[in-house]
């Protein structure tokens, strides 16, 4: 039976993907971010174990109320790399690193894996240096190292603070909602978890790249919301407002996933379908 160490296992996209692998039989070990940080103990700790999978979703600074720039730092790059050497001497199939599309920075077209990383926030920064450390690692010691770049994931359980989130509460109970102007690429959790699963699988011929993990269409903060008008089958008050984060754009942000669709993967949720999805889940 296959096993799997797992990092960030209590986030939202942790949570999903340790459901997932444990429907599919395989024996799933969770860290705790604190480990990351003790070299010895972690090393100790996986050598016990000895993994054929690592999925590193570890992070921090990708939530408005993340911002002490030191631990971005600390968690981002130095949990990175301690992973990667007391991971050093297990002979696994995959190691998956989570990295960023905030590495790209602002760009004027769909985001390519060969563009330029431009990115100017800390978070991008440190995202994008972990990408690059995990590329140096895996070419010098020819290590099945990959990057997944996940676009705008959302779905059942996010954050409360979260947009889609904080947007349905407002349908929900028609409340004012305070809405800024900005683009994204949505993706839902499932479709993200199954790219995450496809990138693992092709581990190998992958090595040192990272892949994009995005549906490719971008909607803007407003097309959401018409979204949920056609599904609640009413409008809410809304308030303008300016963007709340520094990177938000208006311009483009959305993903080129030709690499991953050549691994044989498609997304199956529409904007539409992953919304009634994330209602119905969080109402259970």
């Amino acid at each position: 039976m296959k096993k799997c160490l797992l990092t960030g296992s209590s986030g939202f996209i942790g949570l999903a993907l340790r459901k997932k692998l444990t429907e599919k039989g395989f024996i799933v070990k969770t860290i705790h971010h604190n480990y990351l940080h003790q070299q010895k103990k972690l090393k100790q700790i996986i050598s016990a174990f000895s993994p054929n999978y690592i999925f590193h979703l570890a992070t921090y600074g990708n939530k408005y109320s993340q911002n002490d720039d030191l631990e971005i730092i600390r968690a981002n790059i130095i949990a990175t790399v301690n992973l990667l050497y007391a991971t050093a001497n297990i002979n696994y199939e995959a190691f998956i690193n989570t990295g960023s599309s905030s590495e790209y920075g602002t760009k004027s077209k769909q985001m390519s894996e060969s563009d330029s990383l431009d990115t100017d926030t800390f978070y991008g920064v440190t995202k994008a240096s972990a990408t690059l450390l995990c590329r140096a690692y895996a070419k010098k010691y020819s290590k099945p190292v990959v990057t997944t770049r996940p676009f705008s994931v959302y779905g059942p359980h996010d954050d409360i603070n979260k947009f889609i989130q904080v947007a349905i509460r407002s349908f929900q109970d028609n409340s004012i909602l305070k809405l800024a102007s900005g683009v994204h690429d949505w993706i839902y959790v499932d479709d993200y978890i199954n790219g995450i699963l496809k990138v693992a699988k092709n581990a190998q011929t992958l090595k040192g790249r990272a892949v994009n993990i995005g549906t490719g269409i971008q909607s803007t903060n407003h097309e959401v919301i018409k979204t949920l008008e056609k599904i609640f089958r009413k409008k809410i008050k809304i308030i303008e407002i300016n963007r709340v984060r520094i990177y938000d754009t208006n311009i483009s942000w959305k993903a080129d996933n030709s690499l991953l669709k050549s691994l044989g993967w498609l997304p199956k949720y529409s904007l539409k379908r992953g919304l009634m999805k994330t209602m119905n889940e969080d109402n259970k």
